[in-house]
């Protein structure tokens, strides 16, 4: 162990909190659990002795206790990490290509933090990743601090050619959490791949690098990281079974070819709808087993099961079966037999890991389809069911609680990769009931799985033992945030992709990681749309039903004057959010839903619906999009407003942020929608071995730009923005330029001052060929832009041409 905090346990605890006692402090029952009360006897007994109160015990805090404890010291690589990569990119020796030399090799450490699952659901087009976090300490922070990033890049090879497509990056903050370990965290990311008739096996390969606390490199497939691990897999993309596409687009994915005057007389925009799947009969699989080695008692456990739960006479059931199996050469008796002997069966499917995503608020779980017969008809068919129900550890009443059952449709695969196929499921779960503040401690619950092929786990039973399948448990965390009252408390959580945490109050300006959308922002104002997320406590069940009336809520803005207050101005605009809807034990689906203003009362309307057999939860929790213009400068506020069935009103809830203790409720931002200003100019040339700039002219050549291959072009260069970000200097076309740069070839805030910068560039053409070229000045801001990106953009460029030198020149 590295401290001993909130949530600690042990020998070491009940000796800590004796030997306060002793002193004088009530550190609560001496029980070995580090709870609240241990918590502030230790802040009492710290500032006692003049010590950090922070109510942590480590060896200065211990050693004034007079205790002797076995603290592990982290390692100077892990803790130094990001300062050690700073001196040396190539410290640990990772990089494959790099000038520097290592100083330490390590690679791929997976002793903190493993990538231990990767997954995907065909249903919703989402990969997932489920991480292990193995220790109780080297994530460089507890919960109220700002901890350290765990990220995953995703890299997808569509056609298993070894051509691998950066798909995205995802990460989670991390935190020094004691107790029982592994934490399983799940990560989502969201893809859109092309789906291709039934007929074609869809089985890329997908790569997924974890990487702790460094951005793993965009567009290398290959990166190692230092610490964390690639876990590659393979996959299965959805049919266009059921769906409608245009006739073109269908003729492209069958390769299909016809002439073209055949073509020019065929509406190929028009839409073709593409026939459903089918369920087989025990006789159809029985014929399709028979070479495949899948027992009987395989497929057609779902008609004897259906048999054994009808309500009729079991003599009526009997004949039935054996009417169904007498022409195929089985006896009722024997399947029946071969499944009673059946007992957590993964020869077929195999549940491997199970995590849970704060940000999504879903439980995930991924597991492994091993075999390529065996589920009741390849893609062109109906398939079969996988189910994962989930239940929730009450330490309360020391029970298992039923949290649901999520599904994912499988089928036979002939082409079946070695390794199986990875499927994943998630399940829309609120753990809000353990919600609490960071200074409170760690909340955490326990979850167990259980997969079943074909037959959903009872809900009343969390010791059942599936015919086929297993179970697993783990530990999760949930994000820390404010304990849920009985209220409908509304809370906006990000704005422009940000934590409203990472939102400096004082400047409305920004400083994080992007959300969702992967960026990083330094000191940044917001420009053009501005994404609102957040979510609204206790949101009524059953409104799809119409059982409940929803929640409605309202955006507001205005300009941020304390000395003399404007009205505030609700947002009204249309937009699209993106639902996740659960009908039963069905595949989830995913839809997209165009929210409007209720004329009636100016507000939207609340979507989450968390109850009754058909739920509805938000993909990403969109309440609003703020459309900004050059208008819109300044410091802007930012409210959220609940409006409850009963008309009454709530406004927006209290977050605290963790890492210094300051709150949001209404948010302030600083919106900048001007681009920089950028000017460029030629001035002078040097020629030859004189030192001489000779400045531009007025002779034709030097007028018309022209100059010759040896020239030392001089120039200016003029960046002017509020809130500056970059500037680059190239020359183009590159080809001829032979790979010759600008000098200067970068320049960044915030060795650039925020206002910008005027300074002079030159160009060397000495291994350029006679050609016309631009030099061009491109310069971005740090706005964060359509809460997907940083800086607003613009450009500007000198052009000159170069000539081979005269002979006397060159001689």
């Amino acid at each position: 162990m590295n401290t001993l905090s909130l949530n600690s346990q042990g020998d070491f605890v009940r000796e800590i909190q004796g030997k306060l006692l002793e002193l004088g402090f009530e550190p609560g029952p001496i029980d070995g659990l580090f709870g609240e009360c241990t918590r502030r006897a230790v802040v009492c007994f710290q500032q006692s002795r003049k010590l950090e109160a922070d109510g942590i015990v480590g060896p200065i805090t211990a050693n004034a206790l007079g205790i002797k404890v076995d603290f592990q010291v982290l390692e100077i690589e892990r803790a130094n990490f990001r300062a050690l990569l700073l001196t040396n990119p190539n410290y640990f020796g990772n990089k494959r290509v790099s000038k520097y030399q290592p100083v330490k090799q390590k690679k791929s450490d997976t002793s903190y933090e493993e990538l231990k699952c990767v997954g995907y659901n065909p249903h919703v087009k989402q990969l997932y990743a489920v991480v292990h976090i193995k220790r109780d300490y080297g994530f460089l922070g507890g919960l109220c601090s700002t901890g350290s990033t765990e990220y995953i890049r995703f890299y997808i090879d569509w056609n298993n050619d070894g051509r691998w497509i950066d798909a995205g990056l995802t990460h989670i903050a991390v935190f020094d959490i004691p107790g029982d370990k592994p934490l399983e965290y799940s990560l989502t990311l969201d893809i859109d791949p092309v789906e291709k008739p039934c007929a074609i096996e869809n089985l890329p390969k997908v790569r997924a690098i974890l990487s702790w606390n460094d951005l793993p490199t965009a567009g290398d497939p290959d990166y190692l990281p230092v610490w964390g691990n690639m876990v590659e897999v393979r996959i299965q993309i959805d049919t266009l079974n059921g769906k409608t596409v245009a006739l073109g687009d269908f003729l492209k994915l069958g390769k299909a070819t016809f002439p073209d005057s055949i073509l020019d007389n065929i509406d190929l925009n028009q839409p073709v709808s593409l026939a459903d799947t089918k369920e087989l009969s025990i006789g159809d699989l029985a014929s399709a087993y028979k070479e495949k080695g899948v027992p009987a008692h395989r497929f057609t456990f779902s008609t004897v099961k259906k048999l054994s739960i009808k309500s009729v006479d079991a003599g009526i059931a009997h004949d039935e079966l054996s009417e169904l199996l007498s022409g195929y050469d089985m006896k009722v008796s024997e399947v029946v037999e071969a499944l009673a002997a059946t007992d957590g069966d993964t020869r077929y499917e195999e549940l491997k890991c199970v995590g849970y995503d704060s940000r999504r608020r879903h439980l995930t779980g991924i597991l492994n389809v091993k075999l390529p017969y065996g589920y009741s008809g390849s893609l062109c068919k109906k398939g079969s069911l996988e189910y994962v129900a989930f239940w929730e550890w009450d330490e309360i009443e020391a029970i298992w609680l039923y949290l649901g059952t999520a599904v994912v449709n499988t089928h036979d695969v002939k082409s079946m990769p070695s390794g199986g196929i990875q499927y994943a499921v998630s399940l829309s779960a609120d753990f809000s009931h353990r919600r609490r503040p960071c200074t409170k401690g760690p909340s955490e619950a326990r979850i167990r799985a259980i997969l079943s092929w074909e037959e959903p786990p009872p809900p009343h039973n969390p010791n059942w033992v599936p015919k086929w399948g297993n179970r697993e448990e783990t530990r999760i965390h949930i994000k820390p945030g404010p304990i849920v009252t009985g209220e409908h408390i509304p809370y906006i959580e990000t704005v422009g992709n940000m934590h409203v945490c990472d939102i400096n109050q004082g400047t409305g300006l920004a400083t994080g990681e992007g959300i969702i959308a992967h960026f990083d922002a330094d000191r940044s104002p917001f420009a053009q749309t501005l994404t609102v997320t957040g979510y609204i406590d206790n949101p009524p069940a059953g409104v799809m039903e119409g059982a409940a009336i929803p929640l409605k809520y309202k955006i507001s803005v205005r300009p941020y004057d304390p000395i003399s207050p404007q009205p505030w101005q609700s947002l009204h605009n249309d937009f699209s959010v993106w639902v996740r809807e659960e009908i039963g034990l069905n595949p989830p689906i995913h839809k997209k839903i165009k929210q409007k203003i209720d004329p009636a009362d100016g507000c939207y309307t609340y979507l989450e619906d968390p109850g009754g057999s058909h739920e509805r939860h938000y993909v990403i929790p969109v309440l609003a999009k703020w459309h900004t213009s050059a208008p819109h400068t300044g410091l802007w506020e930012i409210r959220i407003m609940a409006k409850l069935p009963s008309d009454g009103v709530i406004y927006g809830g209290v977050l605290i942020c963790a890492a210094d203790g300051s709150t949001r409720s209404v948010v302030r931002v600083r919106l900048d929608n001007k681009e920089p200003e950028v000017a460029i100019g030629l001035t002078g040339y040097q020629r030859g071995s004189d030192p001489t700039v000779h400045p531009i002219g007025t002779s034709t050549s030097e007028k018309c730009g022209k100059f010759v291959i040896g020239d030392v072009l001089h120039g200016v260069y003029d960046v002017k923005d509020a809130h500056f970000g970059t500037l680059t200097l190239t020359v183009a076309p590159s080809g001829p330029a032979h790979g010759t740069t600008v000098n200067p070839p970068l320049r960044r805030f915030d060795i650039v001052p925020t206002s910008g910068e005027f300074g002079t560039w030159t160009l060397d053409t000495k291994n350029m060929e006679a050609c016309g070229y631009i030099v061009r000045l491109w310069a971005r801001d740090r706005a964060i832009v359509d809460s997907g990106y940083i800086g607003l953009r613009n450009t500007d460029d000198v052009g000159f041409c170069l000539e081979e030198p005269l002979a006397e020149e060159s001689a």
